[in-house]
């Protein structure tokens, strides 16, 4: 008996001395994660802030731009055009949301008028949820040479589905917004009804009071901000302020949370994603889930490009998964964070973000009108697969689309 338990000893011994190394191993792994997703908030929330403090500084001369692009009748397009073209460049709709928010907060703050900031800043989200499917079209192409001619042509209507799905849904309530301001005057009216049955105006100043000022604003943001003033000066100051924190907001979501939080489901994750498209509901609901952790729409619509190429998805299957993709982006915790951190105009544009995609979920994936994105999307990819080779017309069609008629509209307007 004593030799049976000894050797039962001496096997947990051993068993635990083998595992000790990666059991080490992993604790250290879950650790960085920690570290690095609590990084990415910490600085997530000090570039909102900057970004903010930036606006502050600059306000008088943008106030007066802003006004007169409103006058003019010219704000929803050059808004349109630079959230499609900021979101393009930097590849993250939350980044370019987020501090759309904040900025129009801090001026609204300063003066401007609550009623223009909020005519600017609509189409500005609805370009931001535009420019952000590009990411797509840069997957497939970085994939081109791990894949047939047959399979990269084959995933081309599954690259522009997202895009179609987008533009038919961004432009037919771009048009709604301009002629009649539909909206504007739904966010407005709902933002400030939310805003004041859950007293959020109470809570956000004593969780600012006790926890923003405390630790961000006035021991890092204003300091700096007065340093840069006694540099630059008030107007040149605004501006580099802007632009640091910008960048700044970009590295913590895209590099910093983004990254941590993949790294939560890298083991195995592609292998449970390709086993959830068994039907509509399933793939939504793995789009939605898998965005929301990650932070990132992109990420998340990209993972399914390669399985769309190495068809072990089929186009049809995998749509509504990326509709899951489209709406998780507007809801995960750093956009809810920034709907609220600017107080009520953030609310009425984040109000936005979300009841875009909502329509446009109804429209495009549960209404009979849910064959439309995909029959245009293969309708589409037939003729650039006509081509002998299609990179060439989906390349164009990308600069186009994404750069070229953007430029065009803000250096017009």
């Amino acid at each position: 008996m004593d030799t049976i338990g000894g050797n039962y000893i001496f096997i947990l011994y051993s068993l635990a001395s083998y595992l000790r190394g990666p059991l080490l191993s992993l604790r250290r792994d879950k650790a960085s994660v920690v570290v690095l997703l609590a990084s990415g908030v910490f600085l997530f929330i000090c570039s909102l802030e900057g970004v903010g403090y930036g606006f502050n500084l600059m306000f008088s001369e943008w106030a007066h731009v802003i006004l007169s692009m409103i006058e003019s009748g010219v704000a929803p397009f050059t808004g349109l055009a630079i959230g499609v073209l900021a979101t393009t460049l930097l590849e993250s709709s939350s980044a370019v949301v987020a501090t759309t928010m904040m900025s129009l907060a801090s001026i609204v703050a300063s003066g401007l008028p609550l009623g223009s900031a909020i005519r600017f800043g609509v189409p500005m989200i609805l370009g931001a949820n535009v420019g952000t499917t590009v990411g797509n079209t840069i997957t497939l192409l970085a994939i081109r040479k791990a894949t047939t001619r047959d399979e990269f042509n084959a995933t081309i209507p599954g690259v522009l589905v997202d895009d179609i799905f987008k533009f038919l849904t961004v432009g037919l309530f771009f048009v709604l917004e301009v002629t009649t301001g539909f909206l504007s005057a739904i966010v407005t009216t709902l933002g400030a009804f939310i805003y004041d049955a859950f007293k959020l105006e109470g809570l956000l100043v004593a969780f600012e009071k006790t926890v923003i000022d405390v630790v961000i604003t006035d021991p890092i943001i204003a300091p700096l901000g007065s340093v840069f003033v006694t540099w630059f000066g008030p107007q040149l100051s605004g501006i580099l302020f802007f632009i640091l924190w910008f960048a700044l907001v970009v590295v913590a979501i895209d590099l910093l949370i983004t990254k941590g939080l993949n790294k939560l489901l890298q083991t195995g994750w592609e292998t449970r994603v390709s086993s959830a498209f068994q039907g509509p509901v399933r793939a939504f609901a793995t789009g939605f889930s898998l965005t929301w952790l990650v932070g990132s729409s992109s990420i998340g619509t990209s993972l399914v490009i390669p399985m769309i190429a190495t068809k072990i998805v089929s186009v049809d299957r995998a749509y509504p998964y990326i509709c899951g993709c489209s709406l998780a982006t507007t809801m995960n915790l750093a956009q809810l964070y920034g709907y609220v951190a600017g107080g009520l105009v953030s609310v009425m544009l984040g109000l936005t973000h979300i009841l875009l995609n909502l329509f446009g979920l109804a429209l495009w994936l549960i209404s009979p009108l849910r064959v439309m994105p995909l029959r245009i999307a293969k309708r589409l990819g037939q003729i650039m697969t006509s081509y002998h080779n299609s990179a060439i017309p989906l390349i164009g069609y990308a600069i186009c689309v994404f750069i070229v008629l953007p430029l065009i509209v803000i250096l017009l307007c």
